[in-house]
């Protein structure tokens, strides 16, 4: 009796990945940062203004960043809830097997042959497991609910960026 959880794990890796590649990718931007004061300050003494040439590299590698970030503090966010999801329906085991009721999907069922539990005490528990089910998934649902606008929300961003990054405008999302 389990919540489909997916895998953890590989959700919360990916999370973890993206979360390095977010800082990667600051990094850089100061490195181009630092680069484009030294040769400001190169032209000033040689009293030839130049251009800073690596802005609008700066700000799409920002704007990556910051979704990179986001996205991957999201799985390992959605990775907690998943774990803490299943764990709570883990622990309506010892209910079920003592009313001699399992969990079929999302739904709270009497196991199948003889049962020596009282019907009616069957039914009441019944219900009873089938509301903290409900809550269970409920919450579950919800969050990947919100996983889901924000993955798209982030998705729009870095599709933006992508187009910016082509057409050689750095204008922000």
């Amino acid at each position: 009796m389990t919540l489909p959880t997916g895998d953890p794990a590989s959700v919360s890796a990916l999370g973890g990945a993206l979360l390095t590649q977010s800082a990667r990718l600051a990094d850089l931007v100061t490195e181009l940062g630092g680069s484009a004061a030294r040769a400001a300050r190169a032209s000033q003494a040689r009293r030839r203004p130049v251009d800073d040439v690596s802005s609008h590299e700066r700000l799409l590698l920002e704007r990556a960043a910051t979704e990179l970030d986001r996205v991957g503090a999201l799985l390992q966010a959605w990775t907690t809830t998943s774990v803490e999801t299943a764990a709570r329906a883990r622990q309506l085991a010892p209910d079920l097997a003592r009313a001699d009721l399992v969990i079929d999907g999302q739904v709270v069922v009497e196991s199948s042959g003889p049962s020596r539990v009282d019907p009616q005490t069957r039914a009441r528990e019944r219900q009873r497991l089938q509301e903290l089910l409900n809550r269970v998934t409920m919450v579950r649902a919800r969050e990947l609910a919100r996983l889901g606008r924000e993955l798209q929300h982030s998705h729009d961003a870095l599709a933006a960026v992508a187009l910016d990054a082509r057409a050689g405008r750095s204008a922000t999302s």
